[in-house]
């Protein structure tokens, strides 16, 4: 008990001291808050990008079959199976019994479905989509919200097309609906029924930016997008596996059945070539712990993540320094205070608990704030990071884990800032502190304070060069020549492309097409295509060079354009001619090639009459044009071998084949490109009533200027750049107060010696050189140690650069120069105030 009292009068004391200085306790609250703030909001991210698990039942029972983040569509032996075809997935499932359930769903995070009114009268919406088996709600143990969830009977051939939506949706579409269950819709043309909703806090089996909106049987797929049918694909895999384990499970036993069960149908199911079959015995499956999800955005910003965490601790760390810096000059303030405690008998431990006890307080309260500061700052990053995304399943209100973080690092930021100052504090003699003198523990708390400046120097442009480099790569990276121009041009992303009209109809759409958009004011050229340039899409297919063997076959990207995309993209044609009006079914096949494909494929030749083929192919392709090089998706990486082929241009059908030529889904564009002198509002939707006009099944699931898709490619990029020239900022702000703080405090300690200097005839000048030595000396050793720590972080920056060194000169001397000025002039102040003192002033307030 009478330990609790007298912690109690500790606790009383230190909020009476505080709230007697608000000027100083505001100030040490406001730099715990910005520190504290700072690591809680990048925490918060890190909670629930990177730990968060699934809101699922019993997350930790969940494992993928692979661990790798391919997508979306791909074939052939990869070697570590990650991706599955349907009929590999079903295969699995029947020979895995070691699974409760095994369930599978589309890798891509991009599908669209067009819904509308069954009457088909008004023009249907995009909304995002999925498709899944129909045990996927089960597999992870969930209940519905509304009506019920997918069952396996839905996943059937010739089972009515149903769909769950989401509990976003429901709520903002429907407007929470009770009687959702049973309504229904046309999904991409077909007849369908919205038989549930989904819970409300799951939002998928990864994070992405735009969560499914309708979760759709796999069975499905043929109807809603007849021009792919990868369900009956035995060779493209486009599945991800998710399956529940019982606890005690050998997983590495399970790795090696799977395996030989995935060897066993590649040679029974598919044809192998066989130069290929050697390959066969190292196709392997490895389980991952699926608690988390699938980590495709989580691998993605885990390093930038890492990046903002260390950035934000340094700001945290000079802010300790900072607080120390106060607490220690305060500490000198009450010397004579102190001493007469000690020699009234007050236990030295009993002065270091109480002073700890009030760091303890402004911690906690600046903690309290900067969890303020977390929700608002983790809230702003991820608009930013997910710029243009209307849903992102990121919830930045603080959970436990986040809190208990910010309650840990408050308490060890109080015993950062708090310990020394408290200690040396202590250590006061009575006879010396009441005599006015104190010298010796006055001179160790100096030396600490001079310490911990020169630590916040050197950390603070540690953060100003890391600030100078990233936002010099993110200039790089954002004025690089991309190939192609972005001036009055627009990309509108096709939802159901081209209706899912049949081969026959496709030359007659894409007629109607171009003429009605060619109608629209303000559009100067306009053309389909697979993918626009910086879209972050990508296709990629082995092909044979005429007259080479299979063996020198390699895999370069591909699209699918109309005439005119060149024109509409600003790509410029370096010789021969793009494709045109000329390049129909029954016309010779072509393809326009970019500079790269030339450099790897002809190096000594010229190209243009060159023949190569898809592998297996039927249909040849005779190089007819060389565009510039143009990037398509990493900014950071060069520029992919690349040719393009007309839309309307495909293979005949085997011979003795009966049956309806489908085109494959290459043939159906999921862009349209525009250049045009109109505004963007006014052009989206003139192009919506275009495609309506043409085939209402035509969506535009959003349009933006190729600005935007441009910039978007470095949301990234962007927020580090940003937030460490933000945290950069804080942190020269605290080391210039920390700098000024200390020369005040030395000027103020020694004022009567000053007022004797100048009263025996010292120089205004001499008085001012004096102070600003000092203050100069502690920014030299700051610097010392700041540029060899910054030329370190630079390095492990490396990877995160973009055409430039983490040992840029520029940007080392550049951040060197700021700090050294910005010190020169927190300096200056005082030692100004010191030049001007009067010396019978001076001598008269001592």
């Amino acid at each position: 008990m009478s330990v609790l009292r007298g912690l109690k009068s500790d606790l009383e004391l230190s909020l009476r001291r505080l709230l007697h200085e608000p000027a100083f306790t505001l100030v040490c609250v406001a730099t715990l808050a910005i520190g504290i703030g700072g690591n809680t909001a990048v925490f918060t991210l890190i909670d629930r990008v990177m730990l968060e698990q699934l809101p699922v039942h019993r997350p930790s029972e969940l494992y993928r079959l692979g661990d790798n983040n391919t997508c979306c569509v791909n074939s052939g032996l990869p070697g570590q199976f990650s991706l599955f075809s349907y009929d590999l997935y079903r295969h699995l499932k029947d020979n895995a019994p070691q699974f409760t359930e095994l369930a599978a769903f589309a890798a891509s995070s991009g599908g669209q479905v067009a819904v509308g009114p069954p009457d088909g009268q008004s023009p249907p919406a995009a909304f995002s989509s999925t498709f899944v088996s129909g045990n996927y709600f089960q597999m992870f143990g969930l209940q519905p919200a509304v009506g019920r969830l997918l069952q396996t009977s839905d996943d059937q051939p010739g089972a009515t097309t149903v769909a769950v939506i989401s509990h976003r949706l429901w709520r903002d579409r429907y407007r929470s609906t009770p009687n959702i269950a049973g309504t229904q819709v046309l999904l991409n043309g077909v007849p369908g029924v919205i038989v549930g909703v989904a819970p409300e806090k799951f939002y998928g089996e990864m994070i992405r930016p735009l969560p499914p909106d309708f979760w759709i049987p796999i069975s499905n797929e043929p109807l809603l997008q007849p021009q792919a049918r990868l369900v009956d694909a035995k060779a493209s895999h486009w599945l991800y596996i998710i399956g529940r384990l019982p606890r005690g499970t050998d997983v590495g036993a399970l790795d090696a059945q799977l395996t030989a069960h995935l060897q066993n149908w590649i040679r029974a199911a598919l044809n192998v070539p066989a130069e290929e079959r050697e390959r066969i015995p190292q196709q392997t499956i490895r389980l991952a712990s699926a608690a988390r999800g699938v980590n495709n955005m989580r691998n993605g910003v885990a390093p930038s993540l890492r990046i903002l965490q260390s950035i934000a601790a340094a700001v945290l760390l000079i802010a300790c320094a900072n607080l120390a810096n106060l607490l220690l000059g305060r500490g000198a303030a009450r010397r004579t205070e102190t001493a007469v405690r000690v020699a009234l008998g007050a236990p030295r431990g009993r002065l270091i608990r109480q002073q700890l006890i009030e760091s303890a307080v402004l911690a906690c309260v600046g903690g309290v704030v900067g969890l303020l500061i977390a929700y608002a700052g983790a809230r702003a990053i991820v608009l930013m990071t997910f710029r243009g995304a209307p849903d992102v399943p990121i919830d930045p209100t603080p959970s436990l884990l986040v809190l208990a973080f910010a309650f840990v690092i408050s308490l060890v930021t109080a015993a950062a800032f708090g310990a020394a100052p408290a200690i040396l504090g202590s250590r006061s003699d009575p006879i010396d502190a009441l005599r006015g003198s104190a010298r010796t523990t006055a001179e160790r708390a100096t030396r600490l304070r001079q310490a911990l400046i020169a630590i916040q120097i050197a950390v603070s442009l540690v953060l100003v060069a890391c600030a100078g480099l990233l936002g010099r790569s993110l200039i790089n990276l954002q004025q690089q020549n991309f190939g192609f121009s972005t001036d009055r041009r627009y990309v509108a992303y096709l939802a159901n492309a081209l209706g899912g009209a049949t081969s026959e109809e496709l030359a007659s759409v894409y007629g109607r097409l171009r003429e009605r958009l060619a109608r629209i004011p303000g559009v100067e050229q306009s053309a389909l295509a697979l993918y626009s340039p910086m879209s972050n899409d990508n296709w990629s297919s082995p092909i044979i060079i005429e007259g080479r063997s299979a063996a020198e076959s390699r895999n370069p990207s591909w699209s699918r354009i109309t005439p005119g995309y060149f024109e509409a993209t600003g790509t410029d044609l370096l010789r021969g001619r793009a494709i045109d009006e000329r390049d129909r079914p029954g016309t010779l096949a072509v393809a326009v090639v970019n500079e790269t494909f030339v450099k790897t494929y002809f190096p000594d030749a010229d190209p243009i009459g060159k023949r190569f083929s898809f592998t297996g192919g039927r249909l040849a392709y005779e190089v007819v044009g060389i565009v510039r090089d143009v990037k398509y998706q990493n900014a950071r990486r060069a520029v992919n071998p690349m040719f393009f082929l007309p839309f309307l241009q495909q293979a005949p059908p085997k011979p003795g084949d009966q049956s309806p030529v489908l085109p494959d889904r290459s043939h159906y564009p999921r862009n349209l490109v525009i250049h045009a002198r109109t505004s963007a509002a006014t052009l989206d939707r003139d192009v919506r009533a275009a495609l309506g006009e043409v085939d209402r099944r035509v969506t535009v699931r959003m349009m933006m200027t190729m600005d935007e898709q441009v910039a978007r490619n470095f949301n990234m990029d962007r927020v580090i750049a940003r937030l460490t020239v933000v945290f950069g900022a804080i942190a020269l702000l605290l080391a210039c107060l920390g700098l000024y703080g200390v020369t005040a405090y030395w000027v103020a300690r020694r004022t009567r010696e000053i007022g004797i200097r100048v009263a025996i005839g010292a120089t205004r000048g001499r008085v001012l050189g004096t102070v600003l030595r000092g203050a100069l000396w502690q920014l030299g050793v700051g610097l010392a140690i700041g540029v060899p720590a910054a030329i370190g972080a630079g390095r492990l920056l490396q990877s995160q650069l973009y055409e430039v060194s983490g040992r840029d000169v520029v940007v080392l001397s550049g951040g060197v120069i700021v700090l050294a000025l910005c010190g020169v002039a927190a300096a200056l102040i005082p030692a100004r105030r010191a030049a001007s003192l009067d010396p019978i002033s001076a001598l008269r307030n001592e």
